[in-house]
C-alpha cells in the first residue's frame, strides 16, 4: 500500500460512509470540530488496539471484537466530552454515540488496523482523522457562515441579510459536501497526474 496518500484515499472513501456525521455536524463549527476530533480519536486508539490483537483475534470474530473495542472508546470519548464539552455533546445529540457502529471507524479496522502493523496503522489513522475533521469543519464554515451569518455561534452583523437558509438545512449540507467532495477528488486527481508524470 502507498502510504504517502493513505490519508487522503481513506478519507475519501469514509465521506460517503460518514455522510449522516458530516451532515449531522457541519452546520455548526464547534459541532464539526467536536465530531472531527471524536472521530479522530476513536480512529487512534482504535487503530493502536487492533492492530496490537491482530494476530490473536480469530478471523471468524473480527465483526463482534472490532465493535466492541471501537464502542468502548467512543464510549470513553463521549464522557470526557460529557464532562468538559456538554454544549457540543448537546448540538450532536445521538449521532456522537452513534459513532461506535458507524462504518468510519470499523472500515478502518477492517481494512488498515486488521491486516497492518502499529506504525503504519496509527499513522494512517491520524491522517484520516485530520483530514475527516478538515473536511467536516471547511463544510462547518461554508454552512455556518453563509446559513447562520455566524462563525462559532457568534453572530456576524453585516451577513444578517445575506443569509441563504437554505445552507442550514439538509439539502445544503448535500449540496456543500458534494462541492468540497469534488475538489478533493480533483486535487488528489491532479495530483495523482503530476506522479504520472514525473515517473514517465
Amino acid at each position: 500500500m502507498n502510504k504517502t496518500n493513505t490519508g487522503m484515499k481513506e478519507a475519501g472513501i469514509l465521506l460517503p460512509l460518514g455522510v449522516g456525521f458530516v451532515m449531522a455536524s457541519s452546520n455548526d463549527l464547534r459541532a464539526a470540530v467536536g465530531m472531527g476530533v471524536a472521530v479522530l480519536l476513536a480512529l487512534f486508539f482504535s487503530a493502536v488496539v487492533i492492530s496490537a490483537l491482530r494476530k490473536v483475534i480469530p478471523q471468524a470474530a473480527h465483526l463482534p471484537i472490532y465493535i466492541l473495542i471501537i464502542t468502548g472508546f467512543v464510549s470513553l470519548i463521549q464522557m470526557v466530552m460529557e464532562a468538559h464539552f456538554p454544549g457540543v455533546v448537546n448540538m450532536l445529540g445521538v449521532h456522537l454515540a452513534a459513532l461506535s457502529v458507524s462504518a468510519v471507524p470499523y472500515r478502518d479496522a477492517e481494512h488498515v488496523s486488521g491486516v497492518m502493523g502499529e506504525g503504519p496503522s496509527v499513522k494512517t489513522a491520524i491522517e484520516t482523522g485530520l483530514l475527516f475533521t478538515l473536511v467536516m469543519a471547511v463544510c462547518a464554515v461554508i454552512r455556518e457562515v453563509l446559513g447562520s451569518a455566524s462563525i462559532w455561534g457568534v453572530a456576524i452583523p453585516f451577513m444578517q441579510d445575506f443569509r441563504i437558509s437554505a445552507l442550514s438545512g439538509v439539502f445544503g449540507g448535500y449540496l456543500v459536501l458534494a462541492i468540497v467532495f469534488a475538489v478533493m477528488r480533483k486535487i488528489s486527481g491532479k495530483k495523482e497526474t503530476e506522479k504520472e508524470d514525473v515517473a514517465a
